[in-house]
């Protein structure tokens, strides 16, 4: 089956479950990638080569760990303006390409253009968590809009989540070829933003070393088994990542990104980490690097109802093959049966299954 798979270029945690997806889907079905240019170095590093489309993305304007609404508002008139038109062209390279369903992860181009040309659309995501999440916090208002908008249109949805998901996070195989342990180092995962604060308070600690990613040909995944414990922002990709491999995470939500304050607030739920801001980075570092033991004996804890930190892979491809059997075997058993014999023999088991 001929699909065509989209990702969100704002930060690199949908980027990463497509590197987990992809060689999966592209086991059994053909596969094209279509992702903002920023992700294509990224992809074809984890993937190898692939059948590469480069489309437009919608971005925060970012000032340290702050969203600036305004500035945010005023870049994207320009895209809001075009939006229909890249559409109807990525609609007609759907057709061109023969593809058969979409696959979105909170990018909407796609989503939009696969239903302007009547091929049925599944959007995964995590920030669209946030919907179900509604919070009488007002900042949560604009956020959940946004989610809303950045979904597009879609047939069936699926929300991948470490808290209240249909399935769980998505890791990268490479996350598990060494065993966890403790290098004595923090991992810092962060964007340049917030680089110079962070760095500025770590100076007050010259007994703490550190390694600073992202990091051009340093190997991320094994950096991450082997700190100590991790600085980051809130996505929620490296939170799911640090507590599955048992690393204690303090987390700076960007400031009017209430899917990452979520986040945050759903670790210290946990009790496997904490959050803070630069302006409380200071205080609340050493109160963080007391606590790794107490953060740690709870990463042996099991999880309350509504969390979980195991593999999603499992559910999600069962959602993902369900849906290519019910929604795309349809249209091919009524309107052309040769393509059905492309079908995996599981998805053709599944359409038995629902026409009995």
């Amino acid at each position: 089956m001929k699909i065509a798979y989209s990702c969100a270029g704002e930060g690199f945690g949908h980027a990463a479950r497509m590197a987990a997806l992809y060689p999966i889907l592209s086991a059994s079905h053909d596969v094209s990638i279509f992702a903002p240019i920023g992700l294509e170095a990224f992809l074809h590093e984890k993937l190898g080569k692939l059948d590469y489309h480069a489309i437009p993305c919608f971005t925060f304007e970012k000032k340290e760990d702050r969203i600036l609404l305004f500035r945010t508002a005023k870049k994207g008139v320009k895209p809001s303006l075009e939006f229909l038109g890249r559409v109807k062209q990525l609609s007609r390279s759907l057709r061109r390409l023969g593809i058969e369903a979409v696959i979105s992860d909170f990018e909407p181009y796609l989503a939009w253009a696969g239903r302007l040309a009547g091929i049925p659309v599944l959007q995964m995501n995590h920030p669209g968590i946030i919907t179900r999440k509604l919070s009488l916090d007002p900042r949560s208002w604009p956020a959940v809009l946004g989610a809303l908008l950045m979904e597009g249109l879609w047939d069936e949805r699926v929300h991948i989540s470490f808290y209240g998901g249909e399935a769980g996070p998505l890791y990268r195989k490479s996350l598990f070829r060494n065993p966890p342990r403790d290098g004595g180092y923090i991992l810092l995962n962060l964007k340049e933003s917030f680089r110079r604060k962070v760095c500025e308070v770590l100076r007050d600690y010259p007994q703490l070393p550190f390694k600073l990613f992202p990091q051009p040909g340093a190997n991320f995944e094994e950096a991450l088994c082997s700190c100590k414990a991790v600085i980051s922002s809130a996505g929620h990709q490296i939170i799911a990542e640090s507590m599955r491999l048992g690393k204690p995470i303090l987390v700076i939500p960007q400031r009017g990104q209430w899917e990452q304050i979520l986040n945050a607030r759903m670790l210290e739920k946990l009790g496997r980490g904490m959050k803070t801001t630069l302006g409380s980075l200071k205080k609340d570092l050493s109160r963080f690097l007391d606590s790794l033991d107490a953060f740690k004996l709870r990463s042996r804890g099991a999880l309350p109802p509504g969390f979980s930190l195991d593999e999603g892979m499992g559910s999600l491809l069962c959602r993902v093959e369900s849906f290519l059997a019910r929604r795309v075997g349809v249209i091919l058993a009524l309107g052309a049966k040769d393509a059905e014999a492309g079908l995996s023999a599981r998805e053709q088991g599944l359409i038995s299954a629902r026409n009995q």
